[in-house]
């Protein structure tokens, strides 16, 4: 299919050349993410109602282009404001949220929860998180010739870790899960308003949780020295977070470090094991692991729809009229295997030049859950490491398998490792 100008001049495309719910799409995205990086570098969804922006050059300008916001509340399709006496507990979150306040409120934002990402603070979130990936390990047992590496770690990992690092106690991680679940599902503009009311409306118990959390540790003598604690001490000044910025922030960990970490676990893996040489390395060279994860996140690409932007007024962007309030997708996939930036797009290279790379996003909103995600990852991949050097994708292709409605991600929900164990015991 080549799209040829509407009348007014706008490229548009269908689904017919971008299905992110396709089967074959889930399986196989890089020969779409080519054309569209070759042929559509930005056009108009006429089937999603949104424009796609592909090639790597122009994601990286509208991350960075404070036009295009992440406030869906521009959007031309969102609900309408309520008044102040008819908002609940996720209203006013969302009004002191990363992506909605002002320029100037978001800056004091980032600066008022730089002590909570601090080294002595991430040091402790390390150790406890150390702990869940052993826990996940330690559940394979000792014998094991294979085993499932979604059910095993990617499935237990993510939201435990998050938990943790926010001081939600080991009892109620499911009912933390479940949040999560619904906070990740709230910001979703391409899921029907009805999921979108359930999510939110699903997030007011945990939401209670951690104003009823803040409210303690502010009437307690000292708030405490781990992430929580080190948010509500937080000073500049005069200035100081309230309870609806923490738990703000708190979302935006949520958003960024809890669903998007189960789909690392799998796909850091597959790319690994797809690419034993790149194993081999990585084992031999353990100091390549940020870089590692990083190329791996780049090739395994796992996003349907990763960023949405909003377009805060009218704006010619490359010869493309795009309307104040019309929602933009910052499809990073295709970007991260854009020949223009990677001549050899399709090779897992850890030791790659990532530099200017938009793994994690660019501009004001660059991912807040950044650290959490490389830590989760890097312990993860050590310790599968030491625990099965020789591990390959069982039957050769993991007999992966993928869930094909997610609302966002081509979530691998089967990927079988084996382990060689045996083998490895008769070397010995």
């Amino acid at each position: 299919m080549t799209a040829a100008p509407a009348a007014n001049g706008r490229i548009e495309i269908d689904r017919r050349m971008f299905n992110p719910y396709s089967k074959d799409f889930i399986r196989q995205p890089r020969e779409t993410w080519q054309r569209l990086v070759k042929e559509f570098p930005v056009a108009y969804h006429k089937d999603l109602q949104m424009w796609m922006v592909n090639s790597h050059e122009y994601c990286a300008e509208m991350l960075k282009n404070n036009i295009f916001t992440p406030n869906y509340r521009v959007w031309e399709h969102a609900p309408p404001a309520k008044a102040e006496e008819d908002k609940n507990d996720y209203d006013r979150v969302f009004d002191h949220s990363l992506f909605t306040v002002s320029t100037r409120d978001h800056l004091k934002l980032r600066k008022l929860t730089m002590p909570a990402f601090s080294r002595p603070v991430m040091g402790k979130i390390d150790g406890k998180i150390r702990d869940l990936v052993m826990e996940c390990f330690d559940s394979i047992p000792a014998d094991a010739e294979e085993f499932d590496v979604y059910s095993t770690i990617a499935e237990k990992l993510p939201a435990r870790s998050i938990a943790r690092m926010v001081g939600v106690p080991t009892e109620m991680e499911e009912f933390f899960h479940e949040f999560a679940v619904n906070v990740v599902k709230s910001t979703r503009i391409n899921l029907p308003a009805k999921q979108r009311e359930d999510a939110i409306n699903g997030t007011l118990p945990g939401l209670k949780f951690f104003l009823d959390e803040i409210a303690k540790r502010r009437a307690a003598e000292s708030p405490g020295t781990d992430f929580l604690g080190s948010l509500v001490s937080a000073r500049d000044g005069s200035d100081q977070l309230d309870d609806y910025d923490i738990v703000s922030i708190i979302l935006a960990l949520i958003t960024a470090g809890s669903d998007t970490a189960t789909d690392l676990h799998t796909y850091v893996i597959h790319g690994l094991l797809s690419n034993p040489e790149q194993y081999q390395l990585l084992r031999e060279q353990p100091e390549l692991m940020e870089n590692a994860i990083i190329e791996l996140l780049r090739w395994g690409s796992f996003g349907k729809f990763p960023f949405f932007r909003f377009a805060s007024e009218d704006q010619d962007f490359h010869g493309q009229q795009i309307r104040k309030g019309q929602a933009v997708m910052i499809n990073l996939p295709s970007a991260w295997h854009d020949p223009a930036k990677y001549p050899d797009w399709d090779k897992l290279d850890i030791r790659r030049n990532l530099e200017g790379n938009l793994v994690f996003g660019a501009g004001a909103h660059f991912c807040i859950g950044t650290y959490l995600v490389r830590v989760q990852g890097g312990l993860m991949l050590t310790e599968f490491m030491k625990r099965f050097p020789h591990a390959e994708l069982a039957n050769g292709d993991g007999e992966i398998d993928y869930d094909y409605n997610h609302h966002n991600a081509r979530r691998i929900t089967r990927l079988k490792v084996k382990t060689n164990r045996q083998a490895q015991r008769k070397a010995a």
